[in-house]
């Protein structure tokens, strides 16, 4: 039985991140509605506003380097259909935070940044151009990537990568050939920037499924990573794929109602899957590797009537935790 801590009240929560910041664990969290942004010392439980609006919080995340400045998504709210969203810069000066928008992106969903050498790149990704409604998917998203110094600085003048990305839900950071890679996921697949010193990030795409989430992770220690999708957008499955021969091979398919908030990691020693259900049970579930190769996986409910949104697993002070931002019942959890 795991135990249950609530960190946060917030309504139609959306975003809860974990990173460390200022050699302090802090739990980043947001709202999808108008409301506003936080960040918690998870020592200490206090609770810091870093924006109190617009809301439509997506992404909370730290500028690599930095002591006084996060990234975020903001301004992209239900159902959707809104053309407000963007990148803000979130700036500390003494105890104070102040939000910014630098860079008007209509439909901006997801950023991650990518350190190479002594350089931080900020990756940035729309789901569409323009919705008429929600089901309109007719305007495909993008894929901009910029340089963000560890003091906040840049021209926030971004260079496009892909114009051609449909329904994008998913950005994770991965290893490929050995290199730490952004790789973002559409309706065409999922697609990795290649870096190269002179040409710059090329986009290649490494699997050809409509994948909502994905995370890379080793699920059986032999040094390779596995593959870990929620399918379609917003999809009815989760899927681990293991790569034979150059080709991802399905071991594991489990049913899932609306998937969102994937995440993998290690918990109490054993290889695991976080990840909700947003209709139907509305549960968050672990998925535990009990045997790959045999395609053996325990899933576990952990709870129900919760709809994760976003979820990530991380270690502190010897103890796994499960962070989750259940938004049926508007609280930032953690689970150990």
């Amino acid at each position: 039985m795991l135990k249950k801590t609530k960190l946060l009240d917030l309504e139609c929560v959306y975003t809860a991140n974990a990173f460390t910041f200022d050699g302090r664990l802090l739990v980043a969290a947001g709202s999808e509605r108008e409301f506003s942004s936080y960040l918690i010392d998870f020592n200490t439980h206090k609770v810091t506003q870093v924006a109190p609006s617009p809301g439509g919080t997506m992404s909370l995340i730290p500028v690599p380097g930095s002591k006084d400045h996060l990234i975020s998504v903001m301004g992209l709210f239900p159902p959707f259909i809104s053309n407000g969203a963007g990148i803000y810069l979130h700036s500390k000066a003494g105890e104070e935070w102040s939000a910014n928008l630098v860079l008007d992106l209509p439909f901006a969903h997801r950023c991650e940044f990518l350190t190479i050498g002594d350089t931080n790149y900020l990756f940035a990704a729309s789901c569409s151009k323009h919705k008429a409604s929600p089901e309109d998917w007719s305007n495909a998203g993008e894929l901009f990537v910029m340089e963000v110094d560890k003091s906040g600085n840049s021209d926030w003048k971004p260079t496009l990568l892909l114009d051609n990305l449909v329904r994008n839900h998913g950005m994770s950071k991965a290893t490929i050939n050995g290199i730490e890679t952004l790789c973002v996921s559409g309706a065409e697949g999922i697609f990795a920037a290649e870096h190269d010193a002179e040409s710059g990030f090329k986009m290649v795409r490494i699997f050809a499924n409509e994948v909502s989430e994905f995370v890379y992770i080793d699920l059986d220690n032999d040094g390779v990573d596995e593959l870990v999708t929620i399918e379609p957008f917003h999809g009815n499955t989760l899927n681990v794929y293991k790569l034979k021969s150059g080709e991802w091979e399905n071991h594991y398919t489990s049913t899932l109602s609306f998937g969102h908030g994937l995440s993998a990691g290690n918990f109490n020693g054993d290889p695991v899957i976080v990840v909700g259900n947003r209709r139907d049970s509305e549960a968050l579930e672990l998925h535990k590797v009990i045997d790959l190769s045999a395609r053996r996986i325990e899933k576990i409910e952990i709870e129900r009537n919760v709809g994760p949104t976003q979820t990530k697993l991380f270690h502190h002070g010897g103890t796994d935790y499960i962070l989750s931002a259940n938004q049926v019942k508007n609280e930032v959890v953690i689970y150990s």
